[in-house]
């Protein structure tokens, strides 16, 4: 059972996250989750400091009397391990966000498929403690992205794509070398040619031309890393 909790001053914008909520768990039924709203950030700091905290935040940003992101740094004081995901209605907080580590930072109104993304990975990440991750530039500030949802990096016209296993892209300006001296140090990454990055976790096939991820897409192989990436996939594998 995961606790999950919803503050926000908005009575209305509280019924729709919690339906939202109780929407995902219907369509993920391999997760508990215990939902709790408050719509006063002070009255959530006193069940903290006198109940203890959650497993997971959503939390508003624009709340009178003490802001989302000071409260969530009062939450960072009491629970470095928590997933902090904020819903607001303007953009300009996006790089405060990740200052407190949150994983998601979202515009109302809400979409529904946005939303179950980033709750289905917190969640994932929750049941999986610990899980390595990386913190990439993007158009709207920071995004926690974790090991074990990329899938590859391109490089492609002076930026980065980066694919998920969600199928979905992440663009950063970060440079190719640099996400490889991240990700290098876990055995899941190798560059088989200089414009890629790959994870072998999501490696389906290979041979002397190109490697076949599990989102079908072909990345080339240089011949100079065939021999490599053999010993480097055959030594994951096993």
């Amino acid at each position: 059972m995961l606790t999950l909790c919803i503050c926000d001053d908005n009575q209305q914008d509280i019924a729709r996250i919690l339906d939202m909520t109780r929407r995902f768990a219907r369509e993920h039924p391999e997760f508990s989750l215990r939902p709790q709203t408050f719509s006063s950030p002070l009255d959530l700091l006193e069940h903290l400091e006198g109940r203890g905290g959650f497993d997971l935040y959503l939390l508003d940003i624009l709340m009178p009397r003490l802001k989302g992101l000071e409260l969530a740094e009062r939450i960072r004081d009491l629970d470095k391990k928590a997933e902090l995901i904020f819903l607001t209605s303007s953009r300009e907080y996006a790089l405060d966000a990740f200052e407190v580590e949150a994983c998601g930072y979202l515009l109302k109104p809400v979409d529904w498929e946005k939303f179950q993304h980033i709750l289905l990975s917190a969640v994932r990440r929750l049941e999986e403690p610990g899980s390595p991750f990386i913190l990439l530039k993007v158009k709207e500030g920071l995004r926690k992205i974790f090991f074990q949802e990329l899938v590859m990096v391109e490089s492609f016209n002076h930026s980065r794509v980066c694919t998920l296993t969600d199928g979905s892209k992440a663009v950063t300006t970060d440079t190719l070398a640099s996400l490889l001296r991240l990700l290098s140090a876990d055995s899941r990454f190798f560059s088989p040619h200089r414009a890629y990055i790959i994870n072998l976790e999501h490696v389906t096939a290979l041979n002397a031309s190109h490697v076949l991820m599990t989102t079908g897409q072909r990345v080339p192989v240089a011949r100079t890393s065939l021999s490599s990436l053999k010993k480097a996939y055959v030594d994951y594998i096993f």
